[in-house]
């Protein structure tokens, strides 16, 4: 009876067609961990976002809200769908060129009502 060489050292070391077994299975674990990569990172920030996006209906608008005054005036009026006005401001307060010219010439109280 003529058996393989491989079969042959099996019956012979037990122990040796185990780890050979087992070093088969590490690097198959290896590969597809490797070859899984990619789709479980895509996963895994699905779980992320799945998880974060209901936060995003109450922190958003916190944000505006808190840093609303530190918006130009541009983005105020674009922000509010052109509701926003500037603050009707005392005729003693400086205009500097920070604030623009809509501010300063074209809104409902200008800064500088005259030109």
């Amino acid at each position: 009876l003529k058996r393989s060489g491989s079969r042959a050292l099996a019956l012979i070391f037990p122990s040796l067609s185990r780890s050979a077994a087992m070093a088969k299975a590490v690097y198959y674990k290896l590969w597809a961990m490797t070859a899984n990569w990619t789709a479980r990172k895509n996963y895994g920030w699905y779980q992320v976002w799945t998880r974060m996006m209901p936060w995003a209906f109450v922190t958003v608008p916190g944000a505006c809200w808190f840093t609303f005054g530190w918006w130009s005036d541009d983005w105020k009026k674009k922000a509010t769908l052109g509701i926003w006005e500037p603050p009707l401001v005392h005729w003693d307060t400086n205009m500097t060129m920070y604030r623009t010219d809509f501010v300063k010439y074209h809104a409902q109280y200008p800064g500088i009502p005259y030109k």
